[in-house]
């Protein structure tokens, strides 16, 4: 047979840029043996201190608020959804892409996959990448997956966690060609057909396999990226737009 072309340029649309994730670079008072704030606390203050509201720390964020801080001699850049902090990033340089927040778009085919890394600030894509869907390998076809995961034990699972097994090694090399780390990629969108869409979250698809074919999702959905694990920033959100049919 012959091999499958991937493909993954096309032509860009021009947009106006309104990001949902800022960035607030601070410099931080450390600890000494007559100032024993926590972290935390000294974090609070150092945004008290330039005028902002109070903000709300993802518990995943706060894992490693100690470790970071330290390493990068309490200089931050914070990355904020709206008040609630979704990372914690070094602070940017002249040389490097340390610093910048970076958005994941990907459309998850029936048989390929396709990725792009896009910079928040501008809207410009940095890197693409494309992978064959794992899940070719149970069946080139939505309905015969849709039969693994219904009639296998554990398939729904299977066929979900060798999804977020590439869509990880894609983020990879995404990051390795641009220069960044995963955790500076703070919003992902992802695409698909209904049964693609399912299988990517974990929902039950044996009722799409059946008449009347009706989804258990058609909503838009957004949660944690982390939930399903995909390795970006420990904040960061997956976004999957409304589902418009069946299969």
């Amino acid at each position: 047979t012959a091999p499958k072309r991937l493909q993954v340029e096309g032509k860009a649309a021009e947009v106006s840029v309104d990001p949902v994730i800022t960035a607030l670079d601070l410099s931080i008072t450390p600890p000494n043996m007559h100032d024993l704030r926590s972290d935390l606390t000294r974090l609070r203050d150092a945004v008290q201190a330039q005028g902002l509201p109070p903000f709300e720390f993802e518990l995943a964020v706060l894992t490693d608020l100690s470790e970071k801080l330290r390493q990068q001699a309490w200089q931050a850049r914070l990355a904020l959804r709206g008040v609630r902090v979704v990372g914690l990033l070094e602070p940017p340089t002249a040389s490097t892409a340390g610093g910048g927040l970076y958005g994941l778009a990907v459309d998850v085919g029936t048989t390929k996959l396709a990725a792009y890394l896009v910079h928040l600030a501008d809207g410009k894509t940095v890197a693409m990448t494309g992978a064959m869907n794992p899940q070719i390998g149970y069946g080139e076809d939505v309905i015969s997956r849709i039969l693994v995961a219904d009639q296998q034990p554990d398939g729904r699972q299977m066929l979900q966690s060798r999804l977020v097994a590439t869509l990880n090694e894609m983020v990879g090399a995404l990051c390795h060609e641009a220069g960044i780390s995963p955790a500076q990629i703070l919003e992902a969108v992802m695409v698909g057909n209904t049964a693609m869409h399912h299988l990517l979250v974990g929902l039950p698809v044996h009722q799409l396999g059946v008449a009347p074919y009706v989804p258990a999702v058609s909503d838009a959905m957004e949660f944690s990226a982390r939930s399903i694990g995909l390795e970006l920033a420990p904040g960061a959100q997956l976004y999957l737009p409304p589902n418009i049919a069946g299969y």
